[in-house]
This record gives C-alpha cells, sequence and structure tokens, in this order.
C-alpha cells in the first residue's frame, strides 16, 4: 500500500474513533452493572404452609432506570425449621435481571407456619422480605357439605331421607288400591 493510502486509511480511522468517542458508542461497559437501588416483591406476604410464592427483585440505576444483566442472590435469612427452599433445592440462589430490571425466583415455603426472611443483594445494595407462613388447616374441606359436629345426620340429611321416604309410602299405597281393585 503507497505511504498515501496508508495516511489516507489512518485519518479516517481516527475520524470514526473521535466520532465513536464523541457519540458515547465507544464507551466501555461497566460490569457488573453499576446498582442504585434494590427492591424486593412477593407474589403474597401470608402464604399457606405448604405453598409456593414468586419473589421478584427489581435492580434500577442511580438515574432510576432499570439494570439489565444484573445478578441478584436471593437468600433466606431465616425460617422456622429447614422446610423452606428455592426451586433449586437449596436455601439461595442467583437470577439475572432482564431488560425490565426485574429477577424472579419461585420459593416453597415449607410445612412450618411462622416467620420467614429472604434477603436479596445485587452489587452493593440489600433488600429484604419478610414472609408470615399460615396454617393451611384450617381451610374447609371441598366437595360437599360441611360435616356434622355431633357425628349424626345433619337437619337437612334428615328431610331428605324423611321426604323420601313419604314419596315411598305413597306410591306404594297408590299401587297397593289399583292392585285390590
Amino acid at each position: 500500500m503507497s505511504p498515501l493510502r496508508t495516511l489516507a486509511a489512518t485519518i479516517v480511522l481516527g475520524l470514526l474513533l473521535a466520532l465513536a468517542a464523541l457519540s458515547g458508542g465507544a464507551g466501555a461497559q461497566t460490569y457488573p452493572p453499576p446498582v442504585g437501588s434494590l427492591s424486593t416483591q412477593s407474589s403474597t406476604t401470608t402464604p399457606l404452609a405448604g405453598a409456593t410464592t414468586t419473589l421478584t427483585a427489581t435492580v434500577l440505576n442511580a438515574s432510576g432506570q432499570p439494570v439489565a444483566g444484573a445478578d441478584v442472590l436471593f437468600q433466606i435469612d431465616s425460617q422456622p425449621g429447614s422446610g423452606a427452599k428455592f426451586s433449586n433445592g437449596l436455601s439461595q440462589i442467583t437470577a439475572t435481571t432482564g431488560s425490565t430490571g426485574t429477577a424472579t425466583t419461585i420459593l416453597s415455603v415449607g410445612p412450618n407456619t411462622g416467620t420467614i426472611v429472604i434477603k436479596t443483594t445485587s452489587g452493593d445494595k440489600t433488600s429484604q422480605q419478610t414472609l408470615t407462613v399460615q396454617a393451611a388447616g384450617d381451610l374447609p374441606r371441598a366437595g360437599g357439605p360441611p360435616p356434622n359436629e355431633s357425628g349424626g345426620l345433619a337437619a337437612w340429611q334428615a328431610a331428605i331421607i324423611a321426604a323420601g321416604a313419604a314419596m315411598l309410602l305413597g306410591g306404594a299405597a297408590i299401587v297397593a288400591r289399583k292392585w285390590r281393585r
């Protein structure tokens, strides 16, 4: 290549680099992305024992914009017993934020009632979510009328049986009269 072409190529390359630097296009990406705030929410703060809940962490930069690509550590800080686990079967899990700045995971709250504290960490920011696990045994049974506390028939059941017996006896009396004739 001739010296004139080399000089022209160098000038064009220099102009392109200067233009890219001025427009911000050639700026280096910071990794991990800077975190301005971290907040954590749960799909329910009072799950029933044995249930699952979805935990969502939101990571924003110092300007309040969503941060994509940030790692969020979800960690069980305290719990009643040892039955609460994340979807990986462990007491901690890492998820990465998407374009909306959110990272999501599933927590199985375990069989014990009481308070579970979830701590989330991203960069130098931390947040926590408190869950109060409720007893599942207080729910009514499904699939029929409520049980009678005395162990016998409920009043509505006795009324249906009496009405059915009356119809059966009435029908038998009509048939008996027709046969006598």
